[in-house]
């Protein structure tokens, strides 16, 4: 039979006594359906109404390659770069399964070896650089559609024009709530804790480490700590 839990985490261990952990009820550290739900439609919520934007744009501007790029960029960060700069340090990553379950999402296959150590400073920067051009990117190119029906024609229907301004601002709106949802919600309660959004205090995550040695062991060995382990 598969051993699901081949780095013995607390976290995949079903049969773990959480009732004498002093973290219970403090740390997203077993996986909650609802939660792995609600962040899964935020993100996916923003994407379609971003990528709507950029199809919206293309058809006004007839600049299709911006739209292009975007679907490449979803595809090459999410599937590939995101889960190997942030994910594959998580403790859900060990878990013995093709694809990642865990509370964000159960959707990404896992085509990167687990590695218990921290995040590393360059790995924070790619991952920051990624999530900052999920957003950014469709924005500037709704901003950039709205510029573009007012310079060809000033007088145009003012009904074009209030109908991208109202895709710009919702948005934006859905990027802030994806990431606010996140940083206000879920990070706090993250058990990836050497992330660069992670809110977990210092006495959690060392009472965390000492369930868990194989992650102990690699952060000491590590010389990037984010002060914390």
């Amino acid at each position: 039979m598969m051993n699901r839990n081949p780095y013995n985490i607390c976290t995949l261990d079903p049969n773990s006594n959480c009732n004498k952990c002093k973290n219970k009820g403090k740390l997203d550290c077993k996986l909650d359906k609802n939660q792995q739900k609600i962040s899964m439609k935020t993100v996916f919520s923003f994407i379609i109404i971003a990528t709507f934007g950029l199809i919206i744009t293309g058809k006004i501007t007839n600049f299709w390659w911006l739209l292009l790029i975007y679907i490449i960029f979803i595809v090459l960060f999410f599937f590939i770069i995101e889960i190997k700069l942030n994910c594959s340090h998580c403790p859900y990553y060990a878990e013995n399964k093709k694809f990642l379950n865990c509370p964000g999402n159960n959707f990404f296959p896992k085509i990167w070896k687990y590695n218990p150590k921290p995040i590393s400073p360059i790995e924070k920067f790619g991952s920051f650089l990624g999530f900052a051009f999920l957003g950014c990117f469709p924005i500037a190119s709704e901003l950039y559609c709205i510029w573009f029906i007012l310079s060809i024609d000033p007088n145009s229907n003012i009904y074009k024009i209030l109908g991208s301004l109202v895709i710009l601002i919702t948005t934006i709106i859905s990027y802030l709530v994806f990431i606010s949802l996140f940083l206000l919600k879920f990070c706090p309660k993250c058990i990836n804790f050497s992330c660069q959004f992670n809110k977990v205090p210092k006495d959690l995550v060392d009472e965390y480490m000492k369930r868990n040695p194989v992650i102990r062991d690699a952060w000491k060995k590590s010389k990037i700590s984010k002060g914390k382990g």
